[in-house]
C-alpha cells in the first residue's frame, strides 16, 4: 500500500508530502489545479519516462520519494532480494533528476538502475488513465489480459513451455555448429589442410628468436672475426697476455723466498695464466665457427619465410600458431562422430518440437476455457455498466507453425456495442466513452488476480454520467474493499464514494503559483461533491443533494 508521496520541485509543487489512506482514496479539483502534477509526479518515481521540463522554473532539481508497506508483499520481497535490497515491511522508492537530465534511482536508500526501479514499481502499483485504455486498442495487449486473467492455471505450462522452447534453442544451436553433411566435409578438409601445414613445419616455441639472432650474426661476420682476431691476438700473440703474464711470473719467483705474498701473487699469476690461456683458446674455436656457411644462412632465410607465412595465416607468434593447431585438433575431434551427433540432434528436435506442441495445445485448451469465462464476466460487467446490448468475446487463433514460449496462440478481443451488429475487432469499433467502461470492466475482473495492492484511476471515467456514472462508483469502491484505490475525478458519484477525499487546489502567494492538496473533512467533502454538482449554478440545490449522495454511498458501502 502507497502510505505517503513527497514531492520536490515537481511543475508547480515545491514542497509537497501527502499521506494517503486503504480503500477508496479520491482526488479532485478545478481543472488546471494541479492534479495531473499529482500522478505525474507518482509515474515518475514509479519509473516512467520523464525529461527535465518536469522541473519547476528555476530549481537545479526535481525528487520524488514514495512510501509504501508491504507487509503482505511476499512476491515484492522476494524480488527485492534477488536484488540483494534489505527491506522489512517498509519500502522507500526515490528518484531523482537534475536539470541536465541525469536520473538517480534509489531504493530503500541503495542507488539502482531505472529498469530495477521499474521492476519492483510495477510488482507494488498499476496506473490506468485514458492512455492506458487505448492500450487495449493494441492486439498484442490481448493475450497479456487473457492470461493474467487465467493466472496460476496457465504458470505451470508457461514454465514447461520455457524450459522446452530453451532446450530447443540449445539443440538448434548445436545443429548449427555443425551445418549440413557437406558442410561438415568442407570444413574438415580446410582443418586438416590447416593441421597439415602446422605439423609439416615441426615448429618449437622460441625458435624464430633464435633464427633472427643466428641471421643478424651472419649478417654481421666480418666485424664478429675482426673482433675475434684481434681479440685472440691481445691474449695470445708474440707480444700478447699469456707471454706478458708469464714474463711477470717468472721475475717474481726470484723472490718469493723472502715474503709469503710474494708467492701468493705468483700462484695468483699462473692461474691468470692459465685462465687467459683457456680465452684464447675459446675464441679460436669461435674463429673457425664465425666462417661463412651459405647453406647455413639460405636454411635460416627459408625457415623464417615459413614462419612469416604461417604468422600470417595463424597466429601472431609461433606460441599463437602452435594454439592454433591445438585448436585445430580439437575441431577435428568434434567433427570425427558428426554423422552420429547431427542424427542425434535431429532426433532430439523432433522430440523437443513434439511436446512443445503437445504443451501448446494444453495451453490453448486452458485460454479457451478461461476467454469463455472472461468473456461472460465482462459481458456482465458491461451490461452493469450502461451497455445491455454489448456482446464480446476473445477470439483465439492457434498457430502450430509459430510455437514460443508463450505458446501458438493469437488472441483478438472481438466488440459490438449494439444489438444486431456483428463483433468486429475491439480496435475498429470501440468509442472513447465505451472503451473508458471496457477498461474498467477489466480491471474490476483482473484485479483479483493480479497481485497489485494499489491501483490508480486517472480520470477514467470522462465521458461517463448519469446512472452509468453511479455503477462506475461503486465498482471502484468494491475494488478498493481488497485494494488501495487513487482515484482522480470529475464525477460527485465517485467523490461521495471516498474513504479519503484530497482536494487539490492552486493558490498565488507573493506572485507566485503554487498546487495545494488538502484533506478534506466531512463538511469539506460534502462541499467538493456540491461543487463537483455544479456548486453555486445550483445554489441552495447542490449542498442537500451532495449530503444525499454521501448517505447513499454510505448506505452502499455497509451493504457491500
Amino acid at each position: 500500500m502507497l502510505e505517503s508521496l513527497q514531492i520536490d520541485n515537481i511543475a508547480l509543487i515545491e514542497k509537497l508530502d501527502i499521506g494517503f489512506c486503504p480503500g477508496l482514496n479520491i482526488l479532485s479539483g478545478e481543472t488546471g489545479a494541479g492534479k495531473s502534477i499529482i500522478i505525474d509526479s507518482l509515474n515518475f518515481v514509479l519509473g516512467t519516462r520523464a525529461d527535465k521540463s518536469l522541473i519547476s522554473y528555476g530549481k537545479d532539481t526535481a525528487k520524488v520519494s514514495a512510501f509504501f508497506n508491504i507487509s503482505s508483499c511476499d512476491n515484492v520481497k522476494a524480488l527485492l532480494e534477488d536484488m540483494d535490497i534489505e527491506t522489512d515491511d517498509e519500502l522507500v522508492l526515490q528518484r531523482t533528476m537534475t536539470e541536465a537530465g541525469k536520473n538517480s534511482c534509489r531504493i530503500n536508500g541503495q542507488k539502482v538502475t531505472l529498469a530495477m526501479l521499474k521492476e519492483v514499481a510495477k510488482a507494488l502499483t498499476d496506473i490506468y488513465g485514458q492512455h492506458e485504455a487505448t492500450g487495449l486498442l493494441d492486439d498484442e495487449n490481448h493475450i497479456v489480459i487473457l492470461d493474467k486473467y487465467a493466472g496460476n492455471a496457465l504458470s505451470e505450462l508457461f514454465a514447461t513451455q520455457k524450459a522446452l522452447c530453451d532446450e530447443r534453442s540449445a539443440i538448434k544451436s548445436g545443429l548449427a555448429k555443425y551445418g549440413s553433411m557437406s558442410d561438415v566435409a568442407k570444413k574438415t578438409d580446410m582443418l586438416r589442410f590447416e593441421l597439415d601445414e602446422i605439423e609439416k613445419a615441426d615448429l618449437t616455441d622460441g625458435e624464430e628468436e633464435e633464427l633472427l639472432a643466428k641471421r643478424k650474426k651472419f649478417n654481421n661476420l666480418r666485424a664478429i672475426s675482426d673482433a675475434l682476431n684481434t681479440a685472440q691476438a691481445y691474449l695470445d700473440g708474440d707480444e700478447g697476455a699469456v707471454v706478458t703474464v708469464s714474463s711477470a711470473k717468472s721475475r717474481l719467483s726470484s723472490v718469493e723466498e723472502y715474503d709469503p705474498r710474494y708467492a701468493e701473487l705468483v700462484e695468483r699469476l699462473d692461474s691468470a695464466k692459465i685462465e687467459i690461456k683457456d680465452i684464447a683458446e675459446t675464441l679460436e674455436g669461435l674463429l673457425e665457427e664465425s666462417e661463412y656457411n651459405p647453406y647455413e644462412a639460405e636454411r635460416v632465410e627459408q625457415r623464417l619465410a615459413l614462419v612469416r607465412t604461417l604468422k600470417r595465416k595463424y597466429g601472431s607468434d609461433i606460441a599463437a600458431i602452435l594454439a592454433y593447431a591445438e585448436k585445430t585438433r580439437e575441431e577435428l575431434a568434434f567433427y570425427d562422430d558428426a554423422e552420429y551427433n547431427i542424427e542425434k540432434l535431429t532426433s532430439a528436435l523432433a522430440t523437443c518440437e513434439k511436446k512443445l506442441s503437445d504443451n501448446s495445445q494444453r495451453i490453448h485448451a486452458v485460454r479457451v476455457k478461461y476467454a469463455d469465462e472472461l468473456s461472460s464476466k465482462i459481458c456482465a460487467q458491461l451490461k452493469e455498466l450502461g451497455m445491455n446490448n454489448a456482446t464480446f468475446f476473445a477470439e483465439i487463433t492457434y498457430d502450430g507453425d509459430n510455437v514460443g514460449a508463450d505458446g501458438a496462440d493469437s488472441v483478438i478481443f472481438m466488440f459490438s456495442a449494439n444489438a444486431g451488429q456483428p463483433a468486429k475487432a475491439l480496435s475498429k469499433v470501440i468509442s472513447g466513452g465505451e472503451l473508458s467502461r471496457f477498461m474498467l470492466a477489466v480491471k474490476n475482473i483482473i484485479s483479483d488476480v493480479d497481485g497489485i495492492q494499489t491501483m490508480v484511476f486517472d480520470e477514467i471515467d470522462t465521458g461517463i454520467s448519469g446512472k452509468t456514472a453511479q455503477v462506475v462508483a461503486e465498482k471502484l469502491y468494491n475494488i478498493s474493499t481488497d485494494k488501495q484505490v487513487l482515484a482522480v475525478t470529475h464525477l460527485p458519484q465517485l467523490a461521495s464514494m471516498a474513504d479519503a477525499h484530497y482536494l487539490i487546489n492552486k493558490v498565488v502567494e507573493n506572485g507566485k503559483t503554487s498546487t495545494r492538496v488538502e484533506l478534506l473533512d466531512d463538511e469539506g467533502t460534502l462541499a467538493e461533491i456540491a461543487r463537483l454538482l455544479g456548486g453555486s449554478e445550483y445554489g441552495s440545490h447542490a449542498l442537500p443533494h451532495a449530503r444525499e449522495m454521501k448517505e447513499y454511498a454510505n448506505a452502499y458501502k455497509k451493504r457491500s
